[in-house]
């Protein structure tokens, strides 16, 4: 159910980011590695949940917008011109 509302999916989305499971990270410190190993354990049970109840996709298309409009966001100003 969470994933067929706009905040339900806001909410699965700040979990999937809160728990890093798009992130690639390589700490060098053994706790770290194993706190961040447990978050996206987590975060992979989320996405498997999702999976199940066919939400998957529509979470994934949405992560992929908000990913997109932080990139535009983060562009300078210039380029930000140059690509309008």
């Amino acid at each position: 159910m969470l994933g067929r509302s706009s905040l339900g999916r806001e909410l699965l989305l700040w979990l999937l980011n809160e728990t890093e499971v798009f992130t690639a990270d390589f700490p060098a410190n053994e706790k770290r590695a194993s706190w961040q190993a447990g978050r996206r354990a987590l975060g992979l049970q989320v996405l498997e949940l999702c999976a199940r109840t066919g939400n998957l996709g529509t979470l994934l298309i949405a992560e992929a917008m908000h990913l997109a409009e932080q990139a535009k966001e983060e562009q300078p100003n210039n380029q930000r011109e140059t690509n309008d």
